[in-house]
């Protein structure tokens, strides 16, 4: 009977895994779009520029339930972006090819979320 029990676990925890592995952003393609819309002019992984680092916006939105539809949001609508020097720009919108495609940008921010 324990080891029924042990079996069971081992299976749901496999189960558990294969789901978070899925759902992992595609690293090549999600920096290809980076490149494709300059965001490293304004954003590093690990150091702030005039925006900030992929990480500290990953950190910002840990454990926020709806962190990647906000960032979602600010990627595609153009919101206004702050800078160090205080005023606000609206933040340029990801343009993908084919134009409009949500995957793409999901899995961008999927990416920018990993960066913790």
């Amino acid at each position: 009977m324990k080891y029924a029990w042990l079996a069971a676990g081992l299976v749901l925890g496999g189960a558990g895994c294969a789901a978070s592995a899925a759902a992992a952003a595609d690293t090549e393609a999600a920096q290809a779009l980076l490149r494709a819309n300059n965001c490293t002019k304004c954003h590093s992984v690990a150091a702030d520029k005039d925006g900030p680092s992929f990480r500290r916006t990953a950190r910002g939105l840990a454990g926020r339930p709806n962190a990647e539809e906000a960032l979602l949001k600010h990627l595609t609508s153009g919101e206004p972006a702050t800078f160090p020097d205080g005023h606000e720009e609206p933040h340029k919108v990801v343009r993908t090819v084919p134009a409009n495609d949500l995957a793409q940008v999901r899995n961008l921010v999927r990416w920018i979320l990993e960066q913790k």
